[in-house]
């Protein structure tokens, strides 16, 4: 499992299928969000999870 930081808070990332990965907030699992891959790639989040895998 792996850890990003996006607005200041850590989310644990997790690849549902090739366009998308849920992120669910380190502090509270309960909140969690999907983002597909041109919202990853916008938050910069894209190069860190498929840097990777």
């Amino acid at each position: 499992m792996m850890t990003v930081t996006h607005n200041g808070k850590q989310y644990t990332v997790s690849k549902l299928n090739d366009n998308e990965w849920r992120l669910s907030s380190v502090d509270k699992p309960r909140e969690s969000f999907t983002m597909n891959r041109v919202q990853m790639q916008l938050a910069g989040l894209l190069e860190q999870v498929e840097g990777e895998s």
